[in-house]
Order: C-alpha cells, then structure tokens, then sequence
C-alpha cells in the first residue's frame, strides 16, 4: 500500500467480469462532531461533504459507468449524484442491504469509551460475532451476510446485463466488512481497510470461485483511495476533524430523528 493509499495486486488476470468502485459517502455533521453514525442516523452531507462528493463526481468523469448503487441513506444517495451528475444516463439503485452497521445503543452518540472497546474488540481480538449492545445492534458478521448478499446481486446483474463499471456508494464500517470478505475471506482484516471521508476503493471481479459466501475472485487496485481529492477540501477536513473532537469532548450530545422526520442535535 502506498501513502496515498493505492493498493497493487500481483495476481495476472484477464479482462473482469465487471469492476466494481466501492466508494464512501462525504462528510456530515454527524462525523463531523465525532458521534456515530451508522444505520438509524441519517444526516444529509453538510457543506464540505458536497465539495468532497463534487471531487467524486470528477474522479469517475472519464470512467464509462453504467450503474450507480448506493444504501438507502441520504449522505449516500448524494455523494452518488455527484456521479450520476456525470453520468446521466447511467441507472441508479438503492439498496437497503448496503445500509451502514447498527450500531446499537451508540448509534448518534458522541463516541464514548464504550464503543472505542467495541471497535477493539472487532479490530484487535477479531470478534466478529459479538453484536453493538441495544435491541437493533449488529455485529460485523450480521452486517456481512447482509451486505455480501447484496453485493453478489449487484455483481450477478452486473455480468448479466455486461455493465462494466458500477460504483457502489456506501459507509466506512461496511467497506471494511466487505473488503474483508470479498478479498481476504475472514473478518480479521477489518481494520487494515479504514476508509477516509469520500475515498475510493477499486475492485476487478475476475472470474467465480467455488465459496457460498462470495462465489467470486477479485483483485484490488485501489484501497482508500483520496488521490481525487483537491489539497484544500483534504487539509480542511483534518483541521475540522481535530476541531470538532476536541469543542465536543467535555459535552454529551446525542443526534436524534424528531416527529417531522428532521435530524436535530440534543445535549444530554
């Protein structure tokens, strides 16, 4: 892997079935202020992040994609106009099984101890099985049979109909999981997938393989890939980041859905 994160596979291989463009949506207030964000919280992109979704609207600029796939959740489906913005005539899917991981109790919530042991308990003792605390919570595993689901409809489609390039627009937990799956066949290798804000990850599908999970070979050529993002979004978004931690860690703050449907923000 590369420093700006590109990754080289050093398998040979015939043209692919189709690749694949698994890319994260852009920023939002939510993650801007450091709490969770997985699949009951549902923030538009707030400023930086359409800046950054317009930058992935170029990368694909000379890229002949002919499908746009993205979760159901509205930071997702934006990013993906900024593609569809290039691409007109391409098709667009939404699709719940791409939802980002439920997240439990944390979901909306500054991040906390809690779910810092959470995370490491996923990324470090490989505890894929053992789902976020709260009624709807998922664990890593719950979130791959899921995701992988929809994927390998998106991927069967895809063949059929020879659609050559399709970018999936979805979240930062779930790319880990599906990376994981798709390249490596185990969760264990979840946390050597972290994705920046709006990154891109490119994936050849190049033939079958004989497994239920993911009856498919594939080979990486970009990993978190930023290299389309311009220096001014990039160095803003760190310098927001480290502000945004640091205004919101003395506070409790909790994003909720109100009557009306809105996101609105609630010190606890």
């Amino acid at each position: 892997m590369t420093d700006k994160g590109h990754y080289h596979h050093r398998q040979q291989h015939d043209g692919p079935l189709t690749t694949l463009y698994l890319v994260r949506h852009g920023e939002t207030e939510v993650n801007r202020r450091n709490c969770v964000q997985g699949m009951r919280v549902d923030p538009p992109l707030n400023e930086r992040g359409r800046k950054q979704a317009a930058c992935v609207g170029q990368r694909f600029r000379d890229v002949a994609v002919d499908w746009v796939v993205t979760s159901n959740a509205q930071r997702a489906k934006e990013t993906g106009a900024a593609i569809s913005k290039e691409h007109p005539s391409a098709p667009v899917t939404h699709m719940g099984a791409l939802n980002e991981l439920d997240f439990g109790v944390y979901e909306g919530i500054h991040v906390t101890a809690g779910y810092n042991d959470l995370v490491h308990a996923w990324d470090v003792e490989h505890r894929a099985e053992l789902q976020a605390p709260g009624t709807l919570g998922e664990s890593p595993a719950m979130c791959e049979r899921r995701a992988m689901q929809g994927l390998r409809e998106v991927v069967a489609q895809a063949v059929s109909s020879e659609r050559k390039h399709v970018c999936v627009v979805v979240h930062s937990r779930l790319i880990q999981i599906v990376l994981a799956s798709m390249l490596d066949g185990t969760l264990s290798t979840m946390a050597l997938y972290k994705q920046k804000k709006a990154a891109v990850n490119v994936i050849d599908v190049v033939g079958s393989a004989p497994t239920a999970e993911w009856p498919y070979r594939c080979v990486a050529h970009e990993i978190n890939s930023e290299s389309h993002m311009s220096s001014e979004v990039i160095s803003r978004v760190s310098s927001a980041t480290s502000l945004a931690t640091r205004s919101t860690s003395d506070e409790r703050i909790r994003f909720e859905v109100d009557a009306d449907g809105a996101l609105v923000l609630r010190r606890l």
